[in-house]
């Protein structure tokens, strides 16, 4: 398993654009039962922008998996003074057969009261991702999402990957299943590779 930060450090704390003090942390297999929580405060929007599904969690197995891989990182996020609560996961993890590549993923609490999207907190947790796949050998990241998902195409731009035409117009047209281009659909994954 790889060495986790089972604590929270307040050097490792981090502010949100409103101030909101956050405290990331690398999980562990233990912290599955928070895992599930957190996506239970998601959005079945949040939900199929990650596994192009709804679902609850991911299967424990599945948790434990990933978790004990050692080039894999999953970061917890937690607000000051709450330890326990869970209102962010982001991950970095191996591609088979593509050792230098790294997948990320990241999921984002937007079901008040904790609602935590388009504060800053996803931007932040990517740079986290980036640090933490340098620091265990990845050149690539990639990001699958929808070509509707703007907020993760901004992060891919924040983070040096390409920048795609998300116009509000787009964002719009998407949403209400009218696009532009007949051959896209609101559910069209995209993969997006950035350097390191």
């Amino acid at each position: 398993m790889p060495p986790s930060l089972t604590t929270v450090r307040p050097e490792d704390a981090f502010a949100l654009v409103d101030g909101t003090i956050m405290y990331p942390r690398l999980a562990t297999v233990d912290d599955y039962p928070l895992v599930e929580e957190l996506h239970a405060r998601c959005s079945s929007v949040s939900l199929a922008s990650l596994y192009a599904a709804r679902r609850p969690a991911p299967p424990q197995t599945e948790w434990r998996r990933a978790a004990e891989i050692p080039r894999n990182r999953v970061l917890l996020v937690t607000p000051e003074g709450r330890s326990d609560h869970v209102v962010a996961m982001a991950s970095v993890a191996e591609v088979p057969n593509a050792p230098e590549v790294g997948d990320v993923a990241i999921l984002v609490a937007d079901q008040p009261p904790d609602a935590y999207q388009s504060r800053g907190l996803g931007t932040r947790l990517a740079d986290l991702l980036a640090e933490a796949a340098r620091n265990t050998g990845f050149g690539f990241l990639t990001i699958k999402a929808p070509w509707t998902n703007w907020r993760m195409l901004l992060i891919v731009e924040h983070l040096g990957g390409p920048a795609l035409p998300q116009t509000p117009y787009m964002r719009n047209m998407a949403l209400l299943g009218l696009l532009p281009n007949a051959d896209l659909d609101v559910a069209d994954e995209i993969e997006l590779r950035i350097a390191l």
